[in-house]
């Protein structure tokens, strides 16, 4: 299995700095645009696993200083997260692939949704289980490990003004983005470019039309 993270535009400081970055980020899953409902119907028992289907294009988004713009002291600490992040998802999705039939079994999967769902009801957090970054990190790991599909991650950033259209630039400007396909390298992945399902989730939260 190919597993590929390349840094674009990414600086080396001496200085790290950890008050905001990892507080300050947001994971979200773009594509299918409703896997949040399919997390919820496979939980309530209305659909079984796989509910992704093999050809369909899974994209994560893990974007860095959500409500602020990442400094340029604090690039080499995106840098680093972004880092951990991609070898955590890649040991998620080697156990899976290295363990018996029995962990992708729809009703073991099932169950640690609904663990999930009930840990985050007693902690009484308001995200709902289909906005899980733990849900959807485990989500996107079962179906690469039962698709034996290869899967690669890029780093973007600090985003410029420049780069962004005016009704999603106050939500982008000056941050960092990651992004995961379920794909061995853009190339496969029949986009023009790795963040147009960041930049039209975007236009949607900002209200924008087509």
């Amino acid at each position: 299995m190919h597993r590929a993270i390349k840094m674009i535009n990414v600086l080396s400081f001496l200085a790290t700095y950890t008050h905001m970055i990892v507080t300050d980020s947001h994971m979200a899953m773009l594509l299918p645009d409703n896997i949040a409902s399919r997390i919820s119907e496979f939980v309530a028992g209305m659909r079984t696993f796989p509910f992704v289907d093999h050809d369909e294009l899974m994209c994560i988004m893990y974007l860095y200083g959500k409500s602020g713009k990442v400094g340029e002291k604090e690039i080499e600490e995106v840098n680093g997260l972004a880092q951990r992040t991609a070898s955590q998802l890649g040991q998620e999705i080697d156990i899976y692939v290295n363990s018996s039939a029995a962990k992708l079994d729809p009703e073991y999967i099932r169950s640690k949704y609904i663990n999930r769902q009930l840990q985050l009801a007693v902690e009484n957090k308001s995200v709902g289980i289909g906005g899980d970054p733990a849900i959807i990190s485990d989500c996107f790991a079962q179906h690469v490990a039962y698709y034996k599909q290869d899967y690669f991650l890029e780093l973007y950033g600090p985003l410029k003004e420049a780069e962004l259209t005016s009704d999603i630039r106050p939500l982008l400007a000056g941050r960092m983005v990651m992004t995961c396909y379920n794909r061995k390298s853009a190339n496969e992945i029949g986009l023009a470019h790795p963040l147009i399902p960041v930049y039209v989730w975007f236009r949607d939260q900002a209200g924008a039309k087509p």
